[in-house]
């Protein structure tokens, strides 16, 4: 943390750029390898953060602009260069979270609480501290994220007892880690990885002994030296436990060791049943000893004797001294050496009595024996306990045993016992009791005959014990068994077990029928029989990576072979554990054939529009809601000279760019904009950088917005409009002559005629040019939409050229290249052309175009131009109409005579019968602002392609323009077609 803090100061690095303490952090990360994540948080909520994934791949995560915002996960390449974005997350604000502000307020390191990862569920904790300037003002925090993964993995290997269990737990009650393969990570309720709180371990151990400090919290203390203490557990009977805290004191966690009493009293038992046989054999010596003693020296060892006798009465009695120095006086001696010595032993006894009497409770096991002769039983204090009955003195008839008995097992156990005791078979049986207060309880029963000399049965001696809680847990343990068996079998989930050498040892049906195969057919195959061959390295990898990491998930995506030899795609999660002493690798498996596909033609069509964005003949531009440029495409770069990287400042500078004459009026309307947010549109001169020549360009902005109506980028677009306003200049100068020249010369007539054709595709594309930033604009942006108006735009650009080069071929007898044309699709485009002067005028425009319309032969660019002459001339017709609806009808169909028929129907001011063929004259118009060359050069287009154009009126008004076409029988060729025409 230190080293963290002093670097970026003592470095110098600008804590305001976002690059350069994600150099620094990755930097640092890569000379601490025991370290997986480094933070750092600025006073602008920003966060720059480096680390390290279970693939041992280095990402970043950080905010736009290091302010706060949206986080985004990038690659992290060699040097600490950031890479292609991931993906991105939630919005973000460092002074928000609780290590930022705790360490800012404390001016000293903060400790947070245990948390699961957000890109990985895996538990860490993170501690934090705050950066100062060289005044002492706090610039930002950073930090550390701590995986608690090496912990977990060192609990582990502790083997505390053979039952005992050691795991930590954090204030709040959930696990950190813990012995015996208990994972302090578990799935919640919505299938989402949770912290398991440490008394829902399904460990018994680990459960009891965390509930036990749940409800006692004061039995752990808080003194800095550790506790002990003991509890009873229905199952485990005593447990004891020591628990004590950790160091340093701000993480607040506390360690627990707790043993079952069962793990130590074994050896107890053992103990007592030695000192009952060695004191009886003392006692069986002291007893023939004394008879030959007071054989040969009756006398002189009345005092022995009576000492003796009072010995066997249980009264201890000080041996008197004999003061001889002959055998009597050395008997004396020996006598009292080992009348102390039977003391202690004796006392040994007892204490093992005492012990034995209590493992018998905490093992809830008591003995009992009965005599074969009166067919009475004794029993231990534990076994009346576990009869639910006081302990009381003398023998237990059978008669009233067996009424314990549950009647329906009774004769199971007559049937046993009788077996015992004809020495058939061992007495080993497990039946129900009923206590006296109804409640019934399972007990474990076993023993053996005991004989005389001759071999008669005297007696049998056996143990009994409550099993009640045992069974119900293997019951539950069934029924939780066939659940999961159930699931297992069930699940449309693929599921598969995988053993260390890589062989499947289980499959479910359906993760065979998946692949498939009958699950008989998989088990006992190599688990990289069933994969891509390509993918087959990568599996035994991930295979040996989980088996090194008991109890860990890991997950990797990769590519399958069915038996029939097809491919899927999927996303297997494993998990290793250990089963039976072997280790073993289970695996759920998700299909994601159809996510790769899509993820694969969202990747397509990205590079597909990116291509359309570097190749269109428009400049792309994306800014910032600052204004400030953050994306150019190649065109905008090759005709400006200017790059994001590595050019000057100045040469961004607008004066630079622009025109002098264009820049006030241009910088006052994106100033606007930028202020109000609202669209901007402006032409304007831009320098070549080639040749410092000046162009018309037209631009176009519309701001991207979030949720909160906020703006998060500027998307332009910019198109060349030099020809067009060079068109423009030759109309206008066209038209002022045509004012003073009543006559006009064969290339008069054909510059007014490129002028005019060449008008509607340019503005074309400035409709489409403006169609495509307000698909951008969407939130999320519509790539496709945006790539087919980019793709129109890159059309009508063409089409612009054609119409020139076409339009003059046709007028001077040139060669037209046909093909078929579908009339219909033809109509639709140009519906979509003139939509804004339908609505512009309020125009109700209907189609009733005929299904399976035959195709016609011909040049697209000029039928298009003859049908968008009559849709516009139909809708200047009807400007002045106010006293009814404005309608525009086109229809479509195919003629008796074998051709194709269009017709666009107006509501307008109609036509006069003597008008009905002057229209289509060169030059004659009825309106005001028109030239007269329109019909004219459509009824040239329509003749040249072997059809015929008429108008005619329209009752009770309007007018209609039709035109006939021969259908195409299917071969398209090109053809010399020769079209009369100004040259």
């Amino acid at each position: 943390m230190s080293r963290l803090a002093n670097d970026l100061l003592r470095r110098d690095v600008a804590l305001r750029d976002r690059e350069a303490v994600a150099r620094e952090l990755y930097a640092l990360l890569t000379d601490e390898p025991d370290v997986d994540w480094m933070f750092f948080g600025n006073e602008d909520g920003g966060l720059v953060s480096v680390g390290r994934l279970a693939d041992s791949s280095v990402v970043f995560l950080m905010t736009d602009d290091f302010r706060a915002g949206v986080v985004r996960e990038f690659e992290a390449l060699e040097g600490g260069r950031i890479g292609r974005l991931r993906k991105s997350e939630a919005p973000f604000d460092a002074r928000g979270r609780t290590w930022y502000a705790e360490a800012k307020k404390t001016g000293a390191r903060y400790w947070t609480e245990p948390y699961l990862g957000v890109a990985e569920p895996i538990l860490g904790t993170s501690v934090s501290a705050p950066v100062f300037d060289k005044d002492g003002n706090v610039v930002g925090v950073g930090g550390i994220d701590l995986i608690l993964t090496q912990l977990s993995r060192s609990l582990q290997t502790l083997d505390v007892g053979d039952n005992g269990r050691a795991f930590i737990i954090d204030a709040s009650g959930h696990l950190i880690g813990a012995s015996g393969g208990v994972s302090p990570v578990t799935i919640g309720a919505d299938g989402g990885h949770v912290r398991l709180l440490a008394s829902e371990a399904t460990d018994p151990i680990v459960g009891a002994a965390a509930d036990y400090l749940a409800r006692y919290p004061a039995v752990a203390g808080s003194s800095a030296e550790p506790s002990v203490f003991s509890f009873s557990d229905p199952e485990h009977g005593t447990i004891f436990a020591a628990v004590d805290r950790v160091e340093p004191a701000a993480l607040d966690w506390t360690i627990v060791s707790a043993v079952p009493a069962s793990d130590f009293l074994t050896p107890v038992f053992r103990a007592a049943l030695l000192s009952i046989g060695i004191g009886a054999i003392i006692i069986a010596g002291f007893v023939v000893l004394g008879l030959v003693v007071v054989g040969r020296t009756l006398r002189p060892l009345t005092a022995l004797t009576q000492a003796a006798h009072a010995i066997a009465s249980g009264e201890w009695r000080d041996v008197p001294k004999v003061r001889r120095k002959d055998e009597v006086g050395l008997l004396t001696e020996a006598f009292t050496l080992m009348t102390s010595r039977l003391k202690e032993t004796l006392e040994g006894l007892r204490r093992s009595e005492a012990n034995f009497a209590e493992a018998q409770r905490v093992a809830h096991v008591g003995y009992w024996e009965r005599d074969l002769g009166t067919d009475c039983l004794t029993w231990s204090e534990e076994t009346y306990r576990i009869f639910g009955q006081t302990p009381r003195a003398g023998a237990v008839s059978l008669a009233e045993a067996v009424e314990r008995i549950h009647p329906e097992d009774r004769s199971n156990w007559s049937k046993a016992a009788t077996e015992a005791v004809r020495g058939e078979s061992r007495y080993d049986l497990e039946y129900r009791i009923v206590r006296p207060t109804g409640e019934q309880r399972i007990v474990h029963s076993q023993g053996d005959l005991t004989r005389d000399m001759s071999g008669r049965p005297l007696s049998m001696f056996g143990t009994i014990q409550d099993i009640t809680e045992r069974k119900r847990a293997e019951e539950a343990l069934r029924d939780s068994e066939e659940q999961w068996r159930a699931v297992f079998e069930n699940n449309p989930t693929m599921y598969f077990m995988v053993d260390a050498t890589g062989t499947i040892v289980s499959v479910n049906p359906f993760g065979a029928e998946q692949l498939g195969y009958a699950v008989g057919e998989l088990i006992g195959r190599p688990v990289q029989d069933v994969f891509y061959e390509a993918d087959r390295d990568a599996v035994m990898r991930h295979a040996a990576a989980c088996l090194s990491h008991l109890g860990e998930a890991m997950s990797w995506e990769l590519r399958k072979i069915r038996k029939d030899g097809s491919m899927l795609w999927v996303r297997e999660t494993a998990r290793s554990m250990v089963i039976r002493k072997r280790p073993v690798i289970l695996i759920v498996c998700e299909d994601i054939t159809e996510r790769k596909r899509a993820e694969e033609a969202a990747r397509r069509s990205e590079e597909e529009l990116r291509e359309v964005i570097e190749t269109v003949p428009a400049m792309v531009w994306t800014a910032l809601p600052d204004g400030r440029i953050d994306f150019i495409n190649r065109r905008w770069q090759e005709f400006t000279g200017l790059s994001l990287d590595g050019v000057p400042p100045a040469d961004w500078e607008p004066e630079a760019r622009f025109h002098a004459d264009d820049l006030e009026h241009y910088m006052s309307k994106w100033r606007a904009s930028l202020a109000t947010g609202r669209p901007f549109e402006a032409e304007v001169r831009i320098r070549r950088a080639s040749d410092g020549e000046y162009r018309w360009w037209f631009e176009s902005a519309v701001p991207l917005r979030d949720e909160h109506a906020n703006i998060v980028k500027w998307y332009g677009f910019l198109v060349d409009i030099e020809d067009r306003k060079r068109a423009e200049e030759a109309l206008q100068q066209a038209q002022a002559e045509l004012a003073h020249v009543t006559r006009v010369t064969t290339m008069g007539a054909l510059t007014s005629s490129i002028a005019h054709e060449v008008n509607q595709p340019l503005a074309a594309v400035v409709t489409n040019a403006n169609a495509a930033l307000r698909w951008l604009a969407g939130q999320p942006p519509n790539l496709e939409e945006a790539r087919q108006t980019l793709g129109r735009i890159v059309r009508d650009g063409h089409r612009a050229g054609e119409v020139i080069g076409r339009v003059r071929g046709l007028l001077k007898k040139t060669a037209t290249v046909t093909a078929q044309v579908d009339l219909n699709g033809l109509i639709e485009e140009s519906i979509a052309l003139v939509h804004g002067e339908v609505r512009g005028h309020r125009v109700l425009l209907r189609t009733e175009l005929a299904d399976s319309l035959p195709p016609v032969a011909g040049d697209r660019v000029q039928l298009q131009q003859v049908i968008l002459n009559l849709v516009m001339n139909g809708i200047e017709s009807m400007k002045k109409v106010s006293d009814r609806p404005r309608e525009l009808l086109i229809t479509s169909g195919p003629d008796a005579s074998g051709t194709v028929l269009v017709a666009v129907q107006d509501t307008g001011v109609g036509l006069e019968p003597k008008d009905a063929e002057r229209v289509f004259e060169a030059f004659y118009t009825t309106k005001a602002e028109g030239l007269g060359m329109g019909l004219a050069i459509c009824r040239s287009i329509i003749e040249a392609h072997g059809g015929r154009l008429w108008a005619e009126a329209k009752e009770p008004w309007g007018a209609v323009f039709q035109f006939r076409l021969p259908s195409d029988s299917g071969e398209s060729a090109s053809t010399a077609v020769d079209a009369e025409g100004p040259p």
